[in-house]
Protein backbone atom coordinates (compact mmCIF):
# COMPACT_ATOMS: atom_id res chain seq x y z
CA UNK A 1 0.00 0.00 0.00
CA UNK A 2 1.54 3.12 -0.92
CA UNK A 3 1.53 6.41 0.77
CA UNK A 4 -1.77 8.89 0.74
CA UNK A 5 -1.28 11.17 -1.28
CA UNK A 6 -1.11 14.36 1.24
CA UNK A 7 2.05 12.14 2.73
CA UNK A 8 3.85 12.26 -0.52
CA UNK A 9 3.38 15.83 -0.99
CA UNK A 10 4.40 16.35 2.75
CA UNK A 11 7.48 14.32 2.52
CA UNK A 12 8.49 16.25 -1.07
CA UNK A 13 8.16 19.72 1.15
CA UNK A 14 10.35 18.46 4.04
CA UNK A 15 12.79 16.44 2.02
CA UNK A 16 15.39 19.24 1.55
CA UNK A 17 15.58 19.26 4.99
CA UNK A 18 16.92 15.39 5.55
CA UNK A 19 19.98 14.51 6.48
CA UNK A 20 21.83 11.32 7.89
CA UNK A 21 21.59 13.64 11.19
CA UNK A 22 17.98 14.19 10.28
CA UNK A 23 16.17 10.91 9.15
CA UNK A 24 12.59 9.60 8.41
CA UNK A 25 12.45 6.32 11.07
CA UNK A 26 9.34 4.59 12.35
CA UNK A 27 6.66 2.29 10.73
CA UNK A 28 6.49 5.31 7.32
CA UNK A 29 10.06 3.68 6.89
CA UNK A 30 8.85 0.68 6.55
CA UNK A 31 5.84 1.54 4.60
CA UNK A 32 6.55 4.03 1.87
CA UNK A 33 6.72 1.54 -1.05
CA UNK A 34 3.90 0.57 -3.25
CA UNK A 35 3.59 -3.23 -1.65
CA UNK A 36 3.31 -1.64 1.87
CA UNK A 37 1.17 -3.68 3.73
CA UNK A 38 -0.66 -0.65 5.61
CA UNK A 39 -0.74 3.32 5.75
CA UNK A 40 1.10 4.44 8.46
CA UNK A 41 -0.79 7.82 10.48
CA UNK A 42 2.06 9.77 11.25
CA UNK A 43 5.83 10.70 9.88
CA UNK A 44 8.71 9.77 12.44
CA UNK A 45 11.56 11.90 12.12
CA UNK A 46 14.71 10.99 14.17
CA UNK A 47 17.97 12.20 15.55
CA UNK A 48 21.00 11.74 17.18
CA UNK A 49 21.48 14.78 18.93
CA UNK A 50 18.58 16.52 20.60
CA UNK A 51 20.34 19.80 19.47
CA UNK A 52 19.28 18.65 15.91
CA UNK A 53 15.53 17.91 16.67
CA UNK A 54 15.19 22.36 17.25
CA UNK A 55 17.16 22.90 13.66
CA UNK A 56 15.19 19.88 12.02
CA UNK A 57 11.66 21.31 13.45
CA UNK A 58 12.03 24.46 12.70
CA UNK A 59 13.16 24.27 9.24
CA UNK A 60 9.98 21.89 8.56
CA UNK A 61 7.73 23.91 9.39
CA UNK A 62 8.98 27.11 7.50
CA UNK A 63 8.96 24.52 4.82
CA UNK A 64 5.53 23.47 5.34
CA UNK A 65 4.08 26.74 5.88
CA UNK A 66 5.78 28.26 2.56
CA UNK A 67 4.38 25.12 0.28
CA UNK A 68 0.67 26.62 2.08
CA UNK A 69 0.01 23.93 5.24
CA UNK A 70 -1.53 25.00 8.00
CA UNK A 71 0.63 23.60 11.05
CA UNK A 72 -0.56 23.24 14.56
CA UNK A 73 1.66 22.53 17.36
CA UNK A 74 0.87 19.53 19.92
CA UNK A 75 3.56 19.32 21.66
CA UNK A 76 6.78 21.19 21.82
CA UNK A 77 9.48 20.70 24.03
CA UNK A 78 13.54 20.62 23.81
CA UNK A 79 13.68 16.79 23.03
CA UNK A 80 10.22 16.06 21.45
CA UNK A 81 7.95 17.93 19.15
CA UNK A 82 4.62 16.81 17.29
CA UNK A 83 2.73 18.99 14.87
CA UNK A 84 -0.43 18.40 13.22
CA UNK A 85 -0.37 19.66 9.32
CA UNK A 86 -3.26 20.49 7.58
CA UNK A 87 -4.40 21.21 3.93
CA UNK A 88 -7.76 21.16 3.21
CA UNK A 89 -9.73 17.84 4.38
CA UNK A 90 -6.07 16.26 4.48
CA UNK A 91 -4.26 16.12 7.61
CA UNK A 92 -0.82 13.92 8.92
CA UNK A 93 1.30 14.21 12.07
CA UNK A 94 4.85 14.48 12.41
CA UNK A 95 7.08 13.94 14.96
CA UNK A 96 11.02 14.85 16.15
CA UNK A 97 12.77 12.84 18.58
CA UNK A 98 16.21 11.59 19.29
CA UNK A 99 17.08 8.06 18.48
CA UNK A 100 20.32 6.15 19.61
CA UNK A 101 23.23 6.29 17.49
CA UNK A 102 23.79 2.70 18.18
CA UNK A 103 22.57 1.13 15.15
CA UNK A 104 23.94 -1.64 12.97
CA UNK A 105 23.68 -0.13 9.13
CA UNK A 106 23.94 3.49 8.11
CA UNK A 107 21.43 6.02 7.69
CA UNK A 108 20.58 5.30 3.78
CA UNK A 109 19.42 7.72 0.93
CA UNK A 110 16.40 6.78 -0.57
CA UNK A 111 14.23 8.37 -3.41
CA UNK A 112 10.81 9.26 -1.59
CA UNK A 113 11.75 9.48 1.94
CA UNK A 114 15.51 11.61 1.01
CA UNK A 115 17.00 9.81 4.10
CA UNK A 116 16.17 6.61 5.97
CA UNK A 117 16.85 4.65 9.17
CA UNK A 118 17.99 1.20 7.46
CA UNK A 119 14.75 -1.25 7.35
CA UNK A 120 16.74 -3.98 9.75
CA UNK A 121 17.72 -0.84 12.67
CA UNK A 122 13.65 -0.35 12.18
CA UNK A 123 13.06 -3.86 12.36
CA UNK A 124 15.22 -3.29 15.47
CA UNK A 125 13.71 -0.85 16.97
CA UNK A 126 10.02 -2.44 16.44
CA UNK A 127 10.96 -5.56 18.12
CA UNK A 128 11.81 -3.00 21.21
CA UNK A 129 8.80 -1.01 20.78
CA UNK A 130 6.44 -4.28 20.99
CA UNK A 131 8.40 -5.30 23.81
CA UNK A 132 7.32 -2.45 26.18
CA UNK A 133 3.79 -1.78 24.64
CA UNK A 134 0.71 -3.48 23.04
CA UNK A 135 0.33 -1.31 19.42
CA UNK A 136 -1.13 -3.25 16.72
CA UNK A 137 0.94 -1.26 13.91
CA UNK A 138 4.20 -3.12 15.81
CA UNK A 139 2.86 -6.52 15.17
CA UNK A 140 2.08 -5.84 11.60
CA UNK A 141 4.89 -4.78 10.62
CA UNK A 142 6.83 -7.28 12.00
CA UNK A 143 5.12 -10.33 10.82
CA UNK A 144 4.65 -8.50 7.00
CA UNK A 145 8.72 -8.40 7.05
CA UNK A 146 9.35 -11.64 8.63
CA UNK A 147 9.85 -13.33 5.39
CA UNK A 148 12.10 -10.81 4.13
CA UNK A 149 13.68 -9.99 7.58
CA UNK A 150 13.33 -12.86 10.09
CA UNK A 151 11.82 -12.26 13.50
CA UNK A 152 14.61 -14.38 15.03
CA UNK A 153 17.50 -12.49 13.58
CA UNK A 154 16.07 -8.94 14.12
CA UNK A 155 14.96 -10.12 18.12
CA UNK A 156 18.40 -11.27 18.26
CA UNK A 157 20.35 -8.15 17.48
CA UNK A 158 17.66 -5.77 18.96
CA UNK A 159 19.08 -7.43 22.69
CA UNK A 160 22.25 -4.79 21.74
CA UNK A 161 19.98 -1.78 21.36
CA UNK A 162 19.08 -2.64 25.19
CA UNK A 163 20.91 -4.78 27.31
CA UNK A 164 18.82 -5.21 29.73
CA UNK A 165 16.66 -7.61 27.14
CA UNK A 166 17.91 -11.28 26.94
CA UNK A 167 16.49 -12.65 23.11
CA UNK A 168 14.54 -15.33 25.20
CA UNK A 169 13.29 -11.91 27.31
CA UNK A 170 12.70 -9.42 24.23
CA UNK A 171 10.68 -12.02 22.89
CA UNK A 172 8.22 -13.33 25.97
CA UNK A 173 7.61 -9.38 26.31
CA UNK A 174 6.62 -9.08 22.82
CA UNK A 175 4.41 -12.09 22.80
CA UNK A 176 2.58 -10.55 25.92
CA UNK A 177 1.70 -7.34 24.27
CA UNK A 178 0.28 -9.09 20.65
CA UNK A 179 -2.88 -7.77 21.08
CA UNK A 180 -4.69 -7.11 18.10
CA UNK A 181 -7.17 -4.67 17.70
CA UNK A 182 -9.87 -4.29 14.82
CA UNK A 183 -10.13 -0.68 14.74
CA UNK A 184 -6.16 -0.15 14.16
CA UNK A 185 -6.37 -2.68 11.34
CA UNK A 186 -8.93 -0.91 9.56
CA UNK A 187 -7.03 3.16 10.02
CA UNK A 188 -4.03 1.36 8.67
CA UNK A 189 -6.00 -0.01 6.24
CA UNK A 190 -4.52 -3.77 6.70
CA UNK A 191 -6.78 -6.53 4.31
CA UNK A 192 -5.31 -9.39 6.25
CA UNK A 193 -7.99 -10.84 8.39
CA UNK A 194 -7.33 -10.39 12.25
CA UNK A 195 -7.69 -14.06 12.36
CA UNK A 196 -5.02 -14.74 10.08
CA UNK A 197 -2.71 -11.87 11.50
CA UNK A 198 -3.03 -13.72 14.60
CA UNK A 199 -2.28 -17.15 13.44
CA UNK A 200 0.77 -15.63 11.44
CA UNK A 201 2.09 -14.04 14.57
CA UNK A 202 1.82 -17.35 16.49
CA UNK A 203 3.68 -19.90 13.87
CA UNK A 204 6.49 -16.49 13.60
CA UNK A 205 6.60 -16.58 17.52
CA UNK A 206 7.27 -20.35 17.64
CA UNK A 207 9.58 -20.29 14.92
CA UNK A 208 11.59 -17.94 16.43
CA UNK A 209 11.49 -19.25 20.04
CA UNK A 210 13.03 -22.55 18.66
CA UNK A 211 16.01 -20.30 16.50
CA UNK A 212 16.71 -18.88 19.80
CA UNK A 213 17.18 -21.53 21.61
CA UNK A 214 18.95 -23.41 19.24
CA UNK A 215 21.09 -20.53 19.00
CA UNK A 216 21.71 -20.10 23.12
CA UNK A 217 22.42 -23.95 22.93
CA UNK A 218 25.14 -23.31 20.64
CA UNK A 219 26.72 -20.21 22.64
CA UNK A 220 25.99 -17.55 19.92
CA UNK A 221 27.13 -14.19 21.08
CA UNK A 222 23.43 -12.26 21.27
CA UNK A 223 22.95 -8.92 19.62
CA UNK A 224 24.63 -9.52 16.48
CA UNK A 225 23.46 -9.93 13.29
CA UNK A 226 24.55 -12.52 10.56
CA UNK A 227 25.30 -12.16 7.05
CA UNK A 228 25.99 -13.98 3.98
CA UNK A 229 28.91 -13.62 2.18
CA UNK A 230 26.41 -11.95 -0.57
CA UNK A 231 25.06 -9.61 2.25
CA UNK A 232 21.72 -10.61 3.19
CA UNK A 233 20.66 -11.25 6.69
CA UNK A 234 21.07 -15.50 7.52
CA UNK A 235 21.49 -17.41 10.66
CA UNK A 236 24.31 -18.23 12.46
CA UNK A 237 23.98 -21.96 11.25
CA UNK A 238 24.08 -20.62 7.36
CA UNK A 239 27.82 -21.96 6.12
CA UNK A 240 29.97 -18.43 5.47
CA UNK A 241 27.87 -16.29 7.64
CA UNK A 242 29.85 -14.03 9.42
CA UNK A 243 28.99 -11.88 12.47
CA UNK A 244 28.36 -8.02 12.11
CA UNK A 245 28.10 -5.56 14.69
CA UNK A 246 26.35 -2.57 15.76
CA UNK A 247 28.26 0.55 16.09
CA UNK A 248 27.89 3.96 16.37
CA UNK A 249 26.45 5.58 13.37
CA UNK A 250 26.30 1.79 11.88
CA UNK A 251 28.70 0.64 9.26
CA UNK A 252 28.68 -0.52 6.16
CA UNK A 253 30.24 -4.48 5.87
CA UNK A 254 32.80 -5.14 4.73
CA UNK A 255 31.68 -8.06 2.60
CA UNK A 256 28.83 -5.32 0.81
CA UNK A 257 25.76 -4.16 1.45
CA UNK A 258 22.74 -6.04 2.70
CA UNK A 259 20.38 -6.54 -0.07
CA UNK A 260 16.58 -7.62 0.75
Amino acid sequence: MPLTAFQADVLSVIAANRCVESRIAGGIALNAGPESPRISGDIDIFHDAQEAIEVASEADCASLVAAGCIVERLMWNDTFRRIRVLRGDDFVKLEWAQDSAWRFFPIERDPVLAWKLHRFDALTNKALAMGSRSETRDLVDLVMNHERVPLHSIVWAACSKDPGFTPGLLLEQMRRNARIELVAMEEMGVTMQPSELKLKWLDIARETETAILAAGHAGVEPGVVFLAPDGSVKWFDTPGATIHRATLGGVIPRLGGVHY
